[in-house]
């Protein structure tokens, strides 16, 4: 791999961004075209060196990984590529830009990067951007929740992330068959979810005698996401994020919240009375261990899958009127409006970003070479492939090809092998999302949180900067080990909820009041970008 020295980076990066600054040029793309022949100022093809990580270890990018290629053809450009498995990719990342060589391109974690950009190693990109990017202007710094999610803490965006397609991510879903079974309707509060899980549990839903189906099935082993019920009362206990929240236009730390008490006194009834898998702290895969053997009744997973399994030859051999349904999120009192927390944001965390050490002609290019991504023809690219090869056009829509839902291994596989839905900075298409579901039932369900707007607004993960983030680390570790093993205490009845108070003053001793003020301190500068 082309590489270069990290020399008087500090230097440099303040140059360039101020002569970016100043450039002009008369060859920007437009919002849908391309850039094909403008890499070099004489017409030749610019070589860019860059690192991204691959999906597949039996598949790893090269050149001529088709998107690649077909990027380089329309870019007039010649890539030199570094890959490693994207499981090491974090490690693999780090180590790189440490070492001071890396390439000219590096994608990665948008966290990473903007942390390692904010020192110095990435080029802010608003002025290239401005200049050069009509594509990246319009979904990153004319998107007010975009640009606020990709900015780093200094408030520069230095790297272009992956936008996601759809915002559905974990759903309530029911065995609506056994529903019917029972002539009962689909649970809208938590008291009706409560009547229904009772009668999963003392009637003989699958054959095999009372009590043998468990009736909720929450998931903490193997994704982390067993809190989903507090959804019901407007708090999300999501220890990914470090149990932070936005209410009232400030951040707060959910867990010590009045409501999370009267959440968790549910929760530990249901625990008691045998509605959920008692075993759910410690059992990986409880999904599928339940689901494909007939024993479970309602579940808050990933929504499309749970709704590919009701094709399941494993599942319909048990039971072929299996027939699990999404609903909409609960409520604590009817007429409420059903809301959930569990979305994907519009920026994920996969992105690229330019390295500070390239001269300003090969920046452009590269820039530029983003923007084409970020536009209609490269969203096809990078989500459907080579129209006539992996997708062709049907009444004004992308279909993938039957060489792609063909494909030996499946389509899936076949996506990733030629380099469709690479972790760069590229649009995901709800189209693409549409495309891939492997029928008509799988589509409805995937897409029934979305038209019906069932997210509460997105609860932000806010960087802080190095100075803050160490004071962070070292006061937040032990608070989250402490809120980790007490909620699920009071989940299981080995804690009183009579306790709970006690929790609060001891979450507060810790010092939960400075880590607020860290995180509020940080959460106005989003605000204001998002404002």
């Amino acid at each position: 791999m082309k590489a270069k020295k990290l020399l008087a980076l500090t230097l440099a990066v303040a140059t360039m961004a101020t002569s970016f600054a100043g450039c002009g040029s008369s060859d920007k793309s437009s919002a849908s075209g391309n850039n094909s022949g403008t890499a070099g100022e004489d017409g030749a093809p610019v070589e860019i060196s860059m690192y991204v990580p691959s999906r597949l270890a039996d598949a790893l990018y090269t050149p001529d990984t088709m998107t690649f290629k077909k990027l380089a053809e329309e870019t007039n450009m010649v890539f030199d590529i570094e890959t490693s498995l994207n499981s090491e990719a974090k490690e693999k990342f780090s180590v790189v830009v440490a070492s001071g060589e890396y390439p000219d391109v590096m994608a990665g974690g948008l966290g990473d990067i903007n942390k390692y950009g904010v020192s110095g190693a990435f080029l802010p990109l608003d002025d290239l951007i401005k200049e050069y990017a009509p594509n990246l202007q319009k979904y990153i710094l004319d998107n007010n929740e975009n640009h606020a999610q990709t900015a780093a803490s200094d408030g520069q965006v230095y790297a272009i992330p992956m936008l996601t397609a759809i915002k559905t991510a974990m759903g309530y879903c029911i065995r609506k068959d056994w529903l019917d079974d029972l002539g009962m309707e689909e649970p809208k509060t938590i008291d009706d979810w409560y009547q229904v899980l009772k009668a999963f549990k003392t009637n003989d839903m699958n054959g095999n005698g009372a009590g043998d189906v468990t009736p909720l099935i929450l998931d903490k082993a193997w994704e982390n996401y067993y809190n989903n019920f507090a959804d019901a009362w407007g708090i999300e206990l999501n220890g990914n994020n470090d149990y932070w929240m936005v209410r009232d236009g400030e951040m707060v730390f959910a867990p010590i919240q009045p409501e999370t008490k009267e959440y968790l006194a549910t929760m530990a009834k249901w625990y008691k009375e045998g509605l959920i898998d008692p075993e759910f702290i410690t059992r990986e895969d409880t999904n599928n261990f339940h689901i494909l053997n007939n024993r479970a009744g309602a579940t808050c997973y990933w929504t499309g899958y749970v709704a590919g399994l009701n094709s399941s030859a494993e599942v319909l051999a048990n039971d072929s009127d299996t027939n699990w349904q999404v609903i909409a999120p609960p409520v604590l009192e009817e007429g409420q409006e059903p809301k959930t927390f569990s979305q994907q944001a519009s920026v994920g965390n996969a992105a690229w970003a330019i390295s500070a050490n390239v001269d300003e002609a090969t920046a452009i290019a590269i820039i530029k070479m983003f923007d084409y991504v970020y536009s209609d023809e490269g969203s096809l690219l990078f989500n459907f492939g080579i129209e006539g090869e992996s997708y062709n056009m049907v009444d004004g829509q992308p279909e993938y090809s039957d060489t792609a839902v063909n494909a030996e291994n499946g389509l899936v596989t076949y996506l990733r092998s030629n380099g469709m839905q690479a972790l760069i900075g590229m649009r995901q298409m709800p189209e693409y999302e549409a495309a891939s579901c492997a029928n008509d039932d799988v589509r409805k369900q995937l897409f029934d949180y979305v038209e019906n707007d069932y997210f509460y607004p997105l609860n932000p993960t806010i960087t802080l900067t190095e100075e803050a983030q160490d004071q962070y680390d070292t006061t937040m570790s032990p608070i989250k080990t402490y809120v980790d093993e007490e909620l699920l205490k009071f989940m299981i009845g080995t804690r009183p909820i009579d306790e709970f108070d006690d929790f609060v003053s001891r979450i507060e001793e810790m010092g939960i009041a400075d880590m607020a003020a860290l995180k509020n301190a940080e959460y106005a500068k989003y605000a204001e970008i998002l404002q």
